[in-house]
């Protein structure tokens, strides 16, 4: 079950938009609600002998640690809203290490939501650093002022990959509560023989855990896998897509359009994935 739920908080507008997912998903499980703050410092910037240089970075520090205590009490008043049981986690740490330190932070936590990277509000870094660092799986929220968080039909790509494997075992719990559950797998314009049965094993496995899921299989080159997901997730007006994360270079995923980059930048419902 979700019993605990963590959520990026910064004390931007964005944060409406996370804690209102937030309170569908733990209205719906009963959760507790970690509110996660990594209250950025500024780096250092001593030259060896510049004192001039290092009380300035002092003061900085000074300043960033001020400001934090300062969104720190705001961000305990607005989770206290949720009327869940809620605590706030506060770290002041260097921008380079907001990544690592969300991936430690979510490890125990049942599932971690944030806002989908789209370069607009949530950086990419601490989502991408929670997704291949953390164990868990990440929920990501379409920005939208009021985001629709439900779970009554749920899409769940599958390829027979480690990666999606475990996106299906961490969806579990919002599966149990689906109306609808629908496993699609996309094919080569000529399915192989080997995958025949791609597909028919997820949904089997779901029928053990007392989930009815039905097979769609969707033809697709493979520079159409993300759109295909998409387009299917919109025609069977899915509220949640799950699927599972890949980690590829940066620089191959912006050039050839990875599936990963494109579901967690495009997708247009709230994207559940683990790695």
């Amino acid at each position: 079950m979700i019993k605990d739920v963590m959520v990026w908080l910064d004390g931007s507008v964005s944060d409406d938009i996370r804690l209102a997912a937030v309170a569908d998903i733990a209205r719906r499980f009963e959760s507790h609600v970690i509110g996660l703050f990594l209250n950025p410092l500024p780096l250092p910037g001593l030259i060896d002998g510049d004192f001039t240089g290092a009380l300035a970075t002092a003061e900085l520090m000074e300043q960033a640690r001020e400001a934090g205590d300062t969104t720190e009490a705001l961000l305990a008043k607005r989770l206290k809203q949720l009327e869940r049981p809620v605590e706030i986690r506060r770290f002041d740490v260097l921008s380079h290490d907001i990544a690592d330190v969300a991936a430690r932070e979510a490890r125990c936590a049942d599932t971690f939501v944030a806002l989908r990277p789209n370069g607009a509000m949530d950086p990419e870094r601490p989502v991408e650093g929670v997704l291949f660092g953390s164990g868990r799986h990440v929920f990501l929220v379409p920005e939208a002022e009021r985001p629709m968080v439900g779970f009554d039909r749920i899409l769940v790509a599958w390829n027979g990959s480690r990666e999606s494997a475990r996106a299906l075992a961490e969806s579990m719990p919002f599966l149990h509560g689906a109306n609808e559950v629908t496993v699609v797998f996309i094919t080569g314009e000529r399915p192989a023989e080997q995958e025949a049965l791609v597909g028919a094993d997820a949904v089997n496995h779901l029928k053990h855990h007392g989930i009815d899921a039905i097979l769609r299989r969707v033809k697709s080159e493979n520079s159409e896998v993300g759109g295909k997901l998409i387009a299917e997730a919109e025609r069977r007006k899915a509220d949640l897509i799950v699927m599972g994360g890949y980690s590829h270079s940066r620089l191959r995923e912006r050039l050839l359009g990875g599936v990963t980059y494109n579901l967690m930048h495009e997708a247009p419902v709230p994207l559940l994935m683990a790695h």
